[in-house]
């Protein structure tokens, strides 16, 4: 019995395989195609023998970006960008707003009132020594006149205008 540990049968025909299509593809390559070329395909069996040792997702980083710059013919590995730590979300507090207090309108300025006009006593009931106005008032004869608290009536009519 031997030390080595035995090998795999799948990983050792993913390997022949591999070893058969870049030997095809360095067969047909052409001499400005990338895809083609041995370098693509030695990357890519590197690449293939680091997934099948599950190797450490830092090597195979590596390895896919190595892999991609030969066979697309990049001069450079592509550069992908990392995880960007962003600046954290701030909101700002809330602000309480205070609503302006505006001056009381001043109460509402009331009409004055209504000037009573006096209407004219109209005679409601006369005999020889005067009238008695509608409003209660006695309005006495002075000849042709009619005498009331103020002054001298005037009679039109069925109507008195007195002072």
């Amino acid at each position: 019995m031997s030390d080595k540990p035995a090998m795999d049968p799948m990983k050792t025909a993913r390997a022949c395989f591999l070893a058969c299509m870049a030997a095809a593809a360095a067969a047909a390559a052409q001499g400005d195609d990338p895809l083609k070329s041995p370098a693509c395909a030695q990357a890519l069996e590197r690449l293939q023998s680091a997934r099948d040792a599950s190797a450490g997702a830092a090597a195979l980083e590596g390895l896919r970006s190595t892999a991609a710059a030969t066979c697309l013919g990049s001069a450079a590995p592509p550069q992908r960008p990392g995880r960007v730590a962003l600046p954290p979300v701030s909101v700002p507090p809330p602000q309480i707003v205070v609503p302006v207090r505006v001056a009381p309108l001043p109460p509402p300025v009331l009409a004055p009132p209504p000037v009573p006009i006096d209407r004219p006593p109209a005679p409601a009931l006369c005999d020889a020594s005067g009238c008695w106005a509608s409003d209660g008032i006695h309005l006495r004869h002075v000849g042709p006149n009619l005498l009331g608290p103020n002054g001298t009536c005037t009679q039109q009519g069925a109507l008195v205008a007195c002072p």
